[in-house]
């Protein structure tokens, strides 16, 4: 049984000729690869991390999740009575991908409708600052993962680009919405006025694999060559959640489906985009998430991709060298 492959209908048409790409990815590798982490907590006692665990007990009683009630009920009592220092979870993931040679890109949420909670961690938080210096002195890429709400506009975007700048005294050259929120044309749309130069939220929810048939990064402008040349989409193909949530597949079964598709994006000559959430690392009551990862990580560097963080993918995606080696019918 395919799990979710290319099962989610398309947003918009966007290329004429998807499968015509035909030039090679930097240094002659097979397939691209893009590491994404999406930060959506970083403290134990976070509203929301503590809200998820209780929904997810609740699911795992009443509607058979898998889990186990014990390590996540001490997971909860930890973060009441004992909560952990933020960011150990982000230096696990660093850890495991600096061991094969590879870097990623970490999406930092912050949210002013959820911050008014008091469900959010913000940018201007010291520990936030420290972690976003960990990943940066790992080679790392950090960016904005947000626009749950009013993810159509340039306002809200703009918010929370100048937000980003403030606080990590840099530009966020790429975006992430939270949950996958997308509206296709208009999102981007409304994203490029707000100065982000690529967009990683076209993904599922639902299903895994290659979605609507887009294996490779694309320019959703095709017809505006201003902003064709200054925007790019690259597509998510394998997020966490949806192999162990949705799909419900254990150890075995989500790496030997990961690894199919991960197959299917190399003898295309692809882009392989995985998206790992931080909190489910150094937790017992998510160690196969974590193992899945770290064995897919250590298949990925024996498959010698390029791998690069999302700025550095669509820096040469919009370059004149891989345009011109794109042809279109």
């Amino acid at each position: 049984m395919e799990h979710g492959l290319g099962e989610a209908r398309p947003l918009v048409a966007i290329a004429r000729d998807a499968e015509a790409h035909i030039a090679p990815w930097p240094g002659g590798a097979p397939f691209a690869l893009f590491f994404s982490h999406d930060i959506d907590q970083i403290y134990d006692r976070e509203f929301f991390r503590l809200l998820g665990d209780m929904n997810h007990l609740r699911r795992v009683w009443l509607h058979g999740e898998p889990g186990n009630t014990l390590p996540c009920l001490k997971r909860v009592a930890r973060a009441i009575l004992r909560p952990i220092e933020a960011g150990r979870d982000v230096e696990t993931i660093l850890s495991i991908e600096r061991a094969c040679g590879f870097r990623s890109t970490f999406f930092l949420l912050e949210d002013q409708v959820f911050n008014r909670l008091g469900g959010r961690y913000r940018y201007s938080d010291p520990a936030t600052k420290r972690i976003a210096r960990s990943i940066e002195n790992s080679g790392c890429e950090i960016a904005v993962h947000g626009a749950y709400h009013n993810f159509n506009d340039p306002k809200a975007y703009r918010a929370q680009a100048r937000s980003f700048r403030e606080a990590f005294g840099r530009e966020s050259r790429g975006i992430r919405n939270h949950y996958l929120r997308h509206d296709g044309i208009e999102t981007w749309k409304a994203q490029y006025e707000a100065g982000f130069q690529y967009d990683a939220s076209f993904g599922s929810n639902e299903g895994i694999g290659i979605r609507a048939g887009m294996i490779y990064p694309f320019f959703p402008f095709e017809n505006d060559q201003e902003k064709k040349r200054n925007f790019v989409v690259l597509p998510m193909t394998i997020m966490d959640c949806v192999l162990f949530r949705k799909l419900r597949l254990s150890t075995g079964e989500a790496l030997a489906l990961c690894q199919r598709i991960a197959e299917q994006v190399k003898s295309a000559g692809g882009i392989l985009c995985l998206n790992w959430h931080n909190t489910y690392f150094e937790e017992e009551e998510y160690r196969s998430w974590q193992d899945v990862y770290e064995n897919l990580v250590g298949w990925l560097a024996d498959q010698r991709p390029w791998n690069a963080t999302g700025a550095e993918i669509a820096d040469w995606w919009m370059s004149a060298s891989a345009v011109r080696a794109r042809t279109f019918t």
